[in-house]
């Protein structure tokens, strides 16, 4: 399988050219002074380069920090990497890995940050990870806007942990006791804030009691108790196939999602803070009994699922072009199994695709695979192999997602001052040395 791709498109070679022209206003005192140059075009060729390379322009002189620092320029260039970014300059993994135990016997997991466009244009060389680690069990929530939402739990209390890999924000929510057993995070388009939803389970004097809790993300905010989930819409128990669920965004409606028993999604709706739920794709030669493994996640900005089917031994992919409409899912691909990918009770995580229709995922047996989804065809390099780099999960989180993908960004909730964190930066390395 050939895999072709464009290193640097045009705008990003201009957005170059335009970066050596500020540099050279900013360092040379020949050239004319930096207040010559149009304001709208200094503002085009910063709006032009990664959020990376933003990071470390704001000490190159104030106005320069000024300008990237407003939430304007932030909301510009947020919605401007993620409609399109064909080098993948913007785009990262961000996985689990396993660290040693601990003296008390613990294992707590580190998170390694790694780049999709040095998967996608050299899948066979040693791809540089950097990892983070916590104090404690850390569990990625959801990523959104170039965010990372994590739950540090010691066993009987949680908190949130808002992240943004790329500028070092970071902000703790306050800490409420129990343990999640349903969770997610995303963007509340209406109120212009970001919040983390939980179903709690803790012990109570009569047993068990579970409750709904929001949190709003915010310097004086606080857990809400919410209305539970008011239905169970299947005459089986309500299983849900993932703890974590995907945050679904647009003009319209800004949700999170769980696929449940394998047949349904149920989503709630940040804004209005209600539930709903729609069908999962159904054939007449695809019954939900059949199926295992089943996963959502974001493709192309449209939700999507992926599960393994026993009887055709295979994992079909499909997508809702329609966001909330049923009718609107379309088959995008069966991918046949593979010996070395195959993990019964363990999902295929799809995480991107590419313009020539070229999936990027982590697969069942922990390793990145690609498959071209035209012929089907699956490109393994041996190189990649990722097992020992990734969590040993267990057979009860078996379906929890191991993986997030998201765009480099410079959010940083206005209303937030990033605080203390255990979060702590290890050396980087390669998978592969």
């Amino acid at each position: 399988m050939t895999l072709l791709f464009v290193i640097m498109n045009d705008a990003e070679k201009n957005a170059s050219r335009g970066l050596v022209l500020l540099r050279r206003h900013t360092a040379t005192a020949r050239t004319p002074p930096l207040t010559d140059l149009p304001e709208e075009l200094i503002m085009e060729i910063l709006l032009r380069l990664p959020a990376r390379k933003l990071v470390s322009l704001r000490s190159v002189c104030s106005s320069f920090g000024n300008l990237i620092s407003t939430p304007e320029f932030t909301r510009n260039h947020l919605r401007r990497s993620c409609l399109r970014d064909p080098s993948l300059t913007s785009l990262r993994i961000a996985c689990y890995n396993s660290l040693p135990l601990r003296s008390n016997g613990v294992r707590y997991d580190s998170f390694g940050i790694l780049s999709v466009r040095s998967i996608m244009e050299n899948p066979s060389e040693p791809t540089k990870v950097d990892y983070f680690s916590g104090q404690r069990y850390n569990r990625i929530v959801g990523s959104c806007h170039g965010l990372l939402c994590f739950f540090e739990d010691d066993g009987q209390n949680i908190h949130g942990i808002l992240w943004n890999p790329c500028t070092g924000f970071i902000f703790q929510s306050p800490q409420i006791s129990g343990q999640a057993i349903l969770c997610g995070f995303g963007y509340d388009h209406l109120s212009d804030s970001y919040k983390l939803f939980a179903i709690l389970r803790k012990k109570g004097p009569s047993g068990l009691e579970f409750s709904t809790r929001i949190y709003t993300f915010g310097p004086t905010s606080s857990w809400r108790r919410i209305d539970d989930i008011p239905f169970v819409p299947t005459e089986e128990p309500f299983m849900p196939d993932n703890m974590e669920g995907v945050f679904f965004g647009s003009s319209r409606s800004c949700t999170i999602n769980w696929s449940v028993n394998h047949r349904m999604v149920v989503y709630f709706d940040l804004g209005k803070e209600t539930y709903g739920y729609f069908s999962l794709p159904y054939t007449d030669s695809d019954d939900y009994f059949q199926r295992m493994s089943t996963y959502l996640f974001i493709l192309g900005n449209c939700l999507s699922v992926c599960y393994e089917h026993l009887n055709a031994q295979c994992w079909f992919v499909w997508q809702m072009k329609e966001y909330g409409d049923a009718q609107s899912w379309t088959k995008l691909a069966s991918i046949s199994f593979h010996l070395q990918l195959v993990n019964l009770g363990f999902p295929l995580q799809s995480l991107y695709i590419s313009e020539s229709d070229v999936l990027l995922a982590i697969s069942p047996s922990l390793r990145i695979v690609l498959c071209n989804l035209k012929d089907g065809s699956i490109y393994l390099p041996d190189s990649m192999n990722l097992k020992e780099n990734y969590p040993n999960l267990s057979q009860s989180i078996g379906c929890s997602k191991m993986a997030y993908i998201y765009h480099e960004s410079l959010v940083s909730p206005n209303s937030l001052q990033s605080n203390s964190s255990k979060m702590l930066l290890k050396k980087s390395k390669f998978i592969i040395s």
